[in-house]
């Protein structure tokens, strides 16, 4: 893209004009790939390059994304000046789905291709869907013929979300995860923290559209140093979209009391025995699987991802077997998602620690509808992305709370790193944010309270969150009502 202007040399600490194309566009370039730097940026200069940028996307996407632009017209807004001016432009996530559902059960993709033209900075006109006879094979056309990386929800709460992310934002967002997954914060990242290679444990399905199941294939590339043997699934096909639809087909009509007069797709009730028999061998796969990379991997250094309560049963069935301190030290672990009705001992995440023999577990929050993953610090702060312009809303009226001291209320976010497909979205998560307090860690960026918490969980109504926790629960009950077929 081009520049404004061209300086001769970039100096972080300088608020300049020709910063803020980078800043928006190569947040990595501009930070010089340093965690340290990222969090350091003084909040005044951070504010300044924030509303700078966001000016300068929110314009662009008024004219290109055809869903903003009309939102914008109809509200009277050509620009935004402050912060809170963008608010009212914001998308809930069920933007989304806002799809009729009758299109994918009609097989009728060129509409639905239609419809998802007025989500993307992309012409879509020119992609052919005449040979698609399935929200797979839909998905996989996209792939192919356009420069999207189409993400999809588990559809807990009745329809599918499908959010049109580029396949270059997706590969640099695994290069934003490596950063963070193995520098320090406080030193200048070494070589081999900017580019390390360690074997990927990866207790999941390898391929498949959901946003957790796209990143495998850049975990595989971004983490291994291009070598696949490095890379460890569970399983190497993927999850089926379709039947990830028919289970949100499933939910929509069990809330109207429905469900027996659903029809299902005789092509997927074709395949009832292999998800049967899928579902049956699950359990022993997965205890074999981490047996195997324990005993495999043992004293290396490696990536792995799972909710609270998968890591725990792992660490805590190892222990009771004797096995502790299985990789090496400055391996980098992951979890998070919440615990999903498990209970968990207090000192949950020092077995998993134990038994992985790392010092630190990694935690973070986010959401794939924009994209910005911010990660906790070692007080359990999460520690806001610079690119990422954070308002907390009144949860009745959605007006902007103040941008000073700690504030509780529905957290948003406007991603300025989005440019194909709009980066201001209403979450369904109520948090507290400290906008000016320092944080005991040394980072100066704005930061979360660990305790967040959706507002569906206060009103007893489940939430349609893009997250890896709820797929495996979707599935097993689809499979389940499956069985009921002949």
């Amino acid at each position: 893209m081009r520049r404004i202007l061209t300086p001769t040399k970039k100096k972080i600490g300088d608020t300049l004009m020709n910063d803020v194309e980078e800043f928006m566009t190569d947040p990595l370039a501009f930070f010089e790939g340093s965690v340290t730097k990222m969090h350091s940026i003084e909040l005044s200069e951070l504010a300044s390059l924030q509303q700078q940028a966001m000016q300068k996307r929110v314009a662009d996407h008024i004219e290109n994304i055809s869903m903003v632009g009309n939102l914008a017209k109809r509200l009277n807004i050509t620009a935004v000046e402050n912060f809170n001016d963008v608010v009212p432009l914001f998308f809930a996530h069920t933007a989304f789905k806002s799809y009729p559902a009758s299109l994918i059960d009609k097989k009728r993709w060129d509409l639905m291709t239609q419809w998802m033209q007025k989500l993307t900075t992309y012409d879509l006109s020119q992609v052919d869907t005449s040979q698609c006879d399935s929200l797979d094979q839909w998905l996989d056309a996209l792939d192919e013929q356009t420069p999207l990386e189409v993400i999809t929800s588990s559809g807990t709460t009745g329809t599918i979300s499908l959010i049109p992310k580029s396949r270059v934002q997706a590969h640099y967002q695994m290069k934003i995860w490596r950063c963070f997954l193995f520098q320090t914060f406080g030193t200048e990242p070494t070589e081999a923290e900017m580019n390390p290679d360690v074997d990927v444990i990866w207790p999941n399905h390898a391929k498949g559209k959901l946003g957790h199941l796209r990143m495998a294939a850049l975990l595989r590339k971004e983490f291994t140093g291009g070598d696949e043997s490095r890379f460890h699934a569970l399983y190497e096909d993927a999850i089926d979209s379709d039947l990830m639809f028919l289970a949100s087909k499933m939910r929509a009509a069990a809330s109207k009391g429905e469900l027996d007069r659903l029809e299902v797709d005789p092509k997927l009730l074709a395949r009832k025995d292999e998800f049967l028999a899928m579902q049956a061998r699950r359990p022993q796969e997965m205890a074999d699987f981490f047996a195997n990379c324990t005993e495999k991997l043992k004293g290396k250094r490696i990536f792995t991802t799972a909710a609270y309560p998968i890591m725990y049963e792992v660490a805590s069935e190892g222990l009771a077997k004797g096995i502790k301190g299985v990789f090496a030290g400055d391996s980098a672990v992951l979890t998070g998602g919440g615990t999903k009705g498990f209970v968990l001992p207090d000192n949950f995440i020092e077995v998993i620690k134990e038994f992985m023999g790392v010092d630190t577990i990694q935690e973070g929050y986010g959401m794939s509808e924009i994209g910005g993953f911010h990660w906790a610090c070692e007080y359990g702060h999460y520690h806001l992305l610079p690119w990422v312009i954070p308002f907390v809303l009144d949860p009745e009226t959605s007006e902007p709370l103040p941008r000073n001291g700690t504030v509780t209320g529905r957290a948003a976010f406007y991603d300025l790193l989005n440019d194909s497909h709009w980066g201001g979205i209403i979450s369904g998560d109520e948090v507290t944010i400290h906008w000016d307090t320092p944080c005991p860690c040394g980072r100066k960026s704005v930061y979360l309270s660990h305790d967040i918490m959706r507002y569906s969980e206060k009103e007893g109504v489940e939430d349609d969150r893009i997250s890896c926790s709820a797929t495996q629960q979707v599935q097993d009950e689809v499979v389940n009502f499956m069985r009921a077929f002949e």
